[in-house]
């Protein structure tokens, strides 16, 4: 069963049970890892406890994700985490790295489809001209395998998706309404990543090896193996060099912010080109600056 039939075992829930369990030592019985996540209350001297679903998603989720171990009686921390930002650190790693088939797969394999879908269509604009639903549909409709109810992907499955997106740096919840979908960002978790994958302060990286680091680092992302399963399952054939307006959009915002540098040279034939939005002052790039350059200070 995926993380994503677990609608309730949100990450901040899924945080706050991993950090629970391991402040009180890694393991407890199950009445005290559910009160970690629903503790109740008190009202007219009785003890009230509602959504039992809380705690029983709460720790499906963390049990699909791999981070626990847990029968009728006792739940056990398979792993330790300074932070919320470690966790989903971790989390990021397994999903990217999931075998073949494994139905948590659906947590990237739809963020590539997003990827390829919106360099195919040449904009993002059309994630805000479906609603939930014909959005799950479309997902579902290109994904691979069943989940226990035999959809990967349903209009119920999108919130939490979105949720967990958020969490890992994929995505920006957008102050307009549960109605609209968030911006689906790779900003934070490309900035992450660099960091992660080594790259210091002042260090010039060849276009190439930069957008193959993150590939590798980022397989739903362009160049990566989940994205070109995406663009094969919906006939898409990616132009050379060119960047998809997903990828283009977050280079661009780390741009702007001074997180890195996009450096073009000249007439250059190796550039690779960035699309979504022709008034942006860069359109091609051959280096990327890590951090904040000179010029921009």
């Amino acid at each position: 069963m995926s993380v994503l039939a677990r609608p309730q075992g949100l990450p901040e829930r899924v945080w706050s049970l991993v950090a629970g369990l391991e402040a009180i030592g890694g393991s407890t019985d199950r009445e005290t890892f559910e009160a970690l996540i629903n503790p109740g209350f008190t009202k007219d001297d009785d003890f009230v406890q509602t959504k039992p679903e809380l705690a029983r998603d709460t720790l499906g989720a963390a049990s699909s994700l791999g981070l626990l171990e847990f029968d009728r009686n006792e739940a056990t921390l398979k792993s330790c985490f300074a932070s919320a930002d470690d966790l989903a650190d971790h989390i990021h790693d397994h999903l990217a790295n999931l075998a073949p088939g494994d139905t948590n797969s659906v947590m990237f394999e739809t963020y590539a489809w997003l990827v390829a879908e919106s360099d195919r269509q040449g904009s993002l604009s059309w994630i805000y001209e479906i609603d939930r639903k014909a959005f799950a549909d479309q997902a579902n409709a290109v994904l691979v395998g069943q989940d226990e109810d035999g959809r990967l992907m349903n209009d119920t499955k999108v919130l939490p998706w979105r949720r967990w997106l958020a969490f890992m740096g994929l995505g920006v919840p957008l102050p307009l309404g549960s109605g609209v979908p968030d911006y689906p960002s790779a900003a934070s978790r490309i900035a992450r990543e660099v960091r992660r994958a080594g790259f210091s302060d002042g260090e010039e990286i060849p276009a190439d090896r930069f957008l193959a680091t993150l590939a590798e680092r980022m397989p739903y992302l362009d160049g990566g193996r989940l994205f070109a399963e995406a663009c094969a399952r919906i006939g898409h054939v990616p132009r050379q060099r060119s960047l998809s307006p997903l990828v283009s959009a977050a280079l661009w915002d780390l741009h702007d912010d001074g997180t890195m540098t996009l450096r073009p040279r000249g007439d250059s034939k190796d550039a690779f080109r960035l699309s979504g939005d022709p008034s942006h002052s860069v359109q091609t790039f051959n280096l990327v600056i890590v951090g904040v350059t000179e010029e921009k200070q």
